[in-house]
């Protein structure tokens, strides 16, 4: 891997993860060694990052504009409609890395892309289980699992092409990507109407957001198709006890998953040395809206 500009890791030994003693170093070196597959979707993307300056469990804040401190070679965009964010759009691993160092345990891309930071490339679905405070982050995963594969057929009915990774939490995400030409209003009513198709066809799913509402029902989550809202990044690490990684999968491969945490900062870049990236050719298959076609 080519370094460009110099990040020293700052306390490489501070404990990052409290419950497993993973260090500030340890998460450095994972996205140093995982740094082509990572840059493959996150270069060029606004990018937001939830810090925990004590480590976690503790305390967290989600950030979106780049700090006023932050090295100069570190690219920002003024993006938004009503209320704009200096977003940080990563072009190399060394952003990752002095983030890192500020204590940035999670990255969170929105599905845009420089030039059309306005024009979504994909389109995208979160499967959010029923939930309650103090559920293991293993409860629902199977069951999630084989919601996305029965939900794989749908989607793709609809001409789009489906990629699954894991949420590195209790979810699974689904991407479809898209040609870059429409806004995301436009995109955001294509996905509602599959949405509505798959609450039609199969039973305990909704598209109420409220969990309230929802109650057991599984959450097809289409409002991350609103304008520059984000998705947890592939490939990058969730603030977990066992350091989860958001991770890209072939259908194949998810449908063999059977917990979240066999994908974390320690078994990813074997993963990767030994059968690639799996979303390698992930930008070759944009189609266009189904609802423009």
């Amino acid at each position: 891997m080519d370094m460009i500009h110099q990040v020293k890791i700052t306390h490489p030994e501070k404990i990052l993860l409290l419950n497993s003693g993973i260090t500030k170093q340890v998460i450095a070196d994972y996205y140093k060694a995982i740094s082509r597959p990572l840059l493959n979707y996150s270069t060029g993307r606004p990018l937001s990052y939830k810090r925990y300056i004590h480590g976690f469990p503790g305390q967290s804040f989600f950030q979106r504009n780049k700090p006023k401190y932050a090295p100069e070679w570190i690219i920002s965009e003024s993006l938004g409609i009503n209320k704009k964010a200096e977003y940080i759009i990563p072009d190399n691993i060394e952003t990752f890395l002095w983030l890192v160092n500020q204590e940035s345990l999670e990255f969170h891309t929105a599905q845009t892309k420089r030039p059309d930071f306005m024009q979504p490339d994909m389109l995208v679905f979160d499967l959010d289980p029923p939930y309650k405070n103090g559920d293991s982050l293993n409860k629902y995963f199977k069951m999630i699992r084989d919601l996305a594969i029965k939900i794989k057929p749908l989607i793709e009915s609809f001409g789009y092409n489906a990629f699954p990774k894991t949420s590195g939490k209790k979810g699974v995400h689904i991407f479809c990507p898209v040609v870059p030409e429409n806004s995301f209003d436009e995109v955001f009513e294509a996905a509602k109407e599959i949405g509505e198709e798959i609450v039609n066809r199969l039973g305990n799913v909704t598209l109420r957001i409220s969990r309230e509402k929802r109650t057991d029902k599984t959450l097809i989550d289409i409002y991350r198709n609103h304008t520059l809202q984000s998705m947890s990044l592939p490939y990058g690490m969730r603030a977990t006890d066992k350091a989860n990684v958001s991770m890209p999968l072939t259908w194949e491969m998810l449908e063999k998953t059977e917990s979240p945490e066999e994908y974390n900062i320690n078994t990813v870049p074997r993963i990767i040395k030994n059968i690639g990236d799996a979303w390698k050719d992930i930008s070759e298959y944009k189609v266009q809206l189904h609802t423009k076609k």
